[in-house]
């Protein structure tokens, strides 16, 4: 049926052979790896905040509280010491069984965890015959980085499915000072910032706070959620975070991140004693992930989210942070200070007849050229025939 790309037989044997697999199904599995899986982490290079034990517990625990999560979590080993971890999860849509991230559709990169030493195709292919075993129809891995681990550990094997977007990111660390990189910056465009700037403060002064903790923490989420929410609406789009009804208390363990152990950070431009545009995300090992954002309308003008991230990179940079990580979409007002992006695809991998189907009908056919279509409507429209879709 063309859903699985043909495989020497001599590589995955020799995979199997120096590499045992376990695979981890239930909780108490999953807290008993957590000395293992945070040495793992450390010595995993990219983006893999993700991946990360913290993340992967704080999503259990919601989902626990949710109706529960069939994880299923593939860990490779080498001489006993695990080499490399995919969190994964079975999910039901429509229908089909789908083998895909743990944290869908909560999480924004699908990666594995592996060791520098690791081969990540051999791990993966010691993998495969589990996730062949999971009686699922297809195997979604969604947006997967092409400069990741598990992006070398798929290619040939789970080919890419769907349309090509990408993850803006800014190596703020590589410069001596925020000066240095500020003059890579298109001069016309730090004019511009600057004009925006000095108009503004005409009439009450424009300040930026970066905060872990607190009210303004809270308050900064909470405008995030809802700004998103409604920018999606007035675009007539439409996200499946935000179709899911427990996103929002998902966030909300955010708000007190001293019992996430995850360091989370908001930041908070303000004219006046008005919050012109929020952020916030997670520094994970020296990167920070821009999680959520959102501006007021009524200052559109000045374009405070492009003026916002002009001072987080300074701040990413005071604060000794290698990358400042934008993830997707790809959207234009980020590449005011970006000028790396790395391509992000799904990749899916068909196990059934139906997940063939799938795939090949909806997620390569039908669904880019949905997505077309409604692109090209006007926003009221778009939104009115999601909302009659969605229901």
């Amino acid at each position: 049926m063309g859903a699985v790309a043909a495989l020497p037989r001599e590589t995955a044997q020799a995979a199997r052979a120096t590499t045992a697999v376990e695979l981890v199904r239930s909780r108490e599995a999953f807290d008993a790896l957590e000395t293992e899986w945070r040495a793992l982490e450390e010595r995993s290079e990219g983006a893999i905040f993700f991946q990360s034990f913290d993340w992967c517990r704080n999503f259990l625990d919601h989902a626990a509280r949710e109706g529960g999560c069939d994880m299923f979590i593939a860990v490779a080993r080498e001489r006993g010491k695990a080499v490399a971890i995919l969190p994964m999860a079975l999910q039901s849509l429509n229908g089909l069984k789908i083998l895909t991230g743990l944290s869908e559709p909560f999480q924004q990169y699908t990666e594995m965890l592996a060791d520098p030493q690791c081969d990540p195709k051999a791990a993966f292919l010691a993998m495969l015959p589990l996730i062949r075993s999971s009686r699922a129809d297809c195997l979604h891995l969604g947006q997967v980085r092409r400069d990741g681990n598990l992006h070398r550990g798929i290619t040939g094997t789970v080919p890419p499915s769907g349309e090509e977007d990408g993850a803006p990111y800014v190596p703020i660390g590589e410069y001596k000072d925020f000066a240095a990189f500020q003059q890579t910056v298109n001069a016309k465009t730090r004019k511009n910032m600057r004009n925006a700037r000095n108009r503004l403060e005409r009439d009450a002064p424009v300040t930026h706070d970066a905060v872990r903790c607190g009210e303004v923490l809270a308050d900064a989420i909470d405008r995030s959620y809802h700004g998103r929410e409604a920018w999606l609406e007035r675009q007539g789009l439409t996200s499946r975070a935000f179709r899911k009804t427990d996103f929002g208390a998902f966030l909300d363990r955010f708000k007190q991140p001293e019992n996430t152990g995850i360091d989370t950070i908001a930041f908070v431009l303000r004219h006046g004693l008005t919050p012109m545009a929020d952020q916030w995300g997670f520094v994970h090992k020296r990167r920070y992930y821009a999680f959520m954002a959102r501006w007021e309308e009524g200052y559109e003008e000045a374009s405070p989210g492009k003026m916002q991230l002009g001072a987080i990179l300074e701040l990413c940079h005071g604060e000794g942070i290698d990358v400042a990580d934008f993830l997707m979409p790809a959207a234009r007002y980020k590449f005011t200070w970006a000028r790396e992006c790395v391509p992000v695809q799904d990749h899916v991998l068909a196990l059934t007849i139906r997940g063939w189907i799938h795939n090949t009908l909806w997620l390569q056919w039908a669904r880019p050229l949905a997505k077309k279509t409604l692109e090209a409507m006007p926003a009221r429209l778009r939104g009115g025939i999601l909302k009659v879709v969605m229901r």
